[in-house]
């Protein structure tokens, strides 16, 4: 029997049949294995206790977003193809860590693109870690809106491998962040094939640390998704930090203070900070003639001012301010979309945290633990940020 025959048939035998409530599956013992919950109209919480066969599709490997969906559509939805790739056009992201006055590890990110729902993803596979993830409604289940339905059901067995951040429950988070440049179409002899989201599912489901989590990007062929570049910044709760990027198809990794991954050459090199960033530009100084669409520069200068002032360290608040600060807001000059932090989110790798404010709604701040699934452990509110309004360049 082949992999995917073989991931078919598993999946059948775990669900018995599409709900009648959209907000459960349940397996033949009538034991739910994955359930959705709507938090408000922006955030959608998605406990996910399926199977969903990441060492059959990391053996397979996958070359394109078309390859990775078609393996979840064999091996999670029967054969349907429920999901339709989004359009990479007006993402914008900011990533950066900082320490936490007891001494944690934060990585904070914005996801900057078109507004929609998100969905908030507990993942518990057999053998691997356990993970929290933000996915994108845009890339899932189409547009601004869910009218779940059972056909829509059948997209959210898909949300494993849709997610660009996550922390998994040793502490080790990671981002995704776009790079307007060529796609990454690596073709290294003897590699596996891997694509964008897949591999930010196996890094979270397989690493524990920075260096694992490097050693496993390294082993594979990179072939980013959806026509465009992109770059990673990746901590763990040791309080290590690595961002690595493809210019030209070339693999750089990038860490202060490791002589296997040195900042020479980087934006790192003379900026006189202890902690990392990314944005929508490269991090490699010398790029050839590489051509890429730069920006965000702008929000990472008022990122490094306020890491400065503050010695690097920020309560997991006074980082979500300060991705209320660096958050895009505008109206795409192409489409008639609205762009807006989709997302900000803030992952305490000590602590095993997520807080979490969906579509530029500060008032509105959920705190989410790895181990506690669907359950919102403190919500709280930004009434007046430390920082102004301020118009960033896109």
């Amino acid at each position: 029997m082949s992999i995917i025959s073989d991931a078919v048939s598993k999946t059948g035998e775990a669900i018995k049949k599409l709900p009648g409530k959209i907000n459960d599956f349940k397996n033949n013992q009538g034991a739910t294995i994955h359930s959705v919950k709507k938090l408000d109209n922006n955030i959608y919480l998605l406990d996910y206790r399926n199977d969903y066969h990441l060492p059959e599709l990391m053996e397979k490997g996958v070359s394109s977003i078309g390859e990775l969906m078609a393996f979840a559509a064999d091996a999670l939805t029967f054969g349907l193809r429920v999901f339709k790739p989004g359009t990479d056009e007006g993402a914008g992201c900011t990533t950066f860590e900082a320490f936490t006055p007891e001494g944690g590890h934060l990585l904070a990110r914005n996801f900057d693109f078109r507004i929609a729902p998100c969905f908030v993803v507990w993942t518990h596979p057999d053998n691997a870690y356990a993970s929290i993830s933000v996915v994108d409604n845009n890339f899932m289940a189409y547009g601004t809106s869910l009218r779940f339905n059972r056909f829509n059901s059948y997209r959210t067995l898909l949300a494993p491998y849709c997610c660009v951040d996550g922390m998994n429950e040793k502490g080790l988070a990671i981002a995704v962040l776009q790079l307007r440049a060529k796609a990454t179409n690596q073709t290294a002899p003897g590699k596996k094939d891997i694509t964008t989201t897949a591999m930010i599912r196996a890094v979270l489901d397989t690493c524990a640390n920075v260096d694992e989590a490097v050693e496993l990007i390294k082993k594979y062929n990179m072939h980013d998704s959806l026509w465009t570049n992109y770059h990673y910044q990746i901590i763990d709760a040791q309080g290590r930090s690595v961002v690595v990027e493809y210019i030209d198809s070339v693999l750089h990794v990038y860490e202060r203070g490791s002589s296997a991954c040195p900042v020479t050459g980087s934006v790192y090199e003379d900026d006189g900070l202890k902690q990392q960033y990314a944005a929508n530009f490269s991090l490699t100084k010398d790029i050839g003639s590489y051509k890429i669409e730069q920006h965000g520069e702008d929000r990472i200068e008022s990122v490094k001012s306020v890491l400065r002032a503050k010695n690097g360290t920020l309560t997991q608040r006074e980082a979500m301010d300060l991705l209320s600060y660096v958050k895009l807001d505008y109206k795409h000059d192409k489409y008639p979309w609205s762009i807006i932090a989709l997302w900000s989110a803030v992952y305490n790798t000590g602590e095993g945290t997520l807080k979490i404010a969906a579509n530029a709604d500060y008032k509105k701040i959920y705190t989410f633990n790895i181990n506690e699934p669907c359950k919102v452990i403190d919500r709280e509110s930004i009434e007046y940020s430390a920082y102004p309004d301020t118009k960033w360049s896109h």
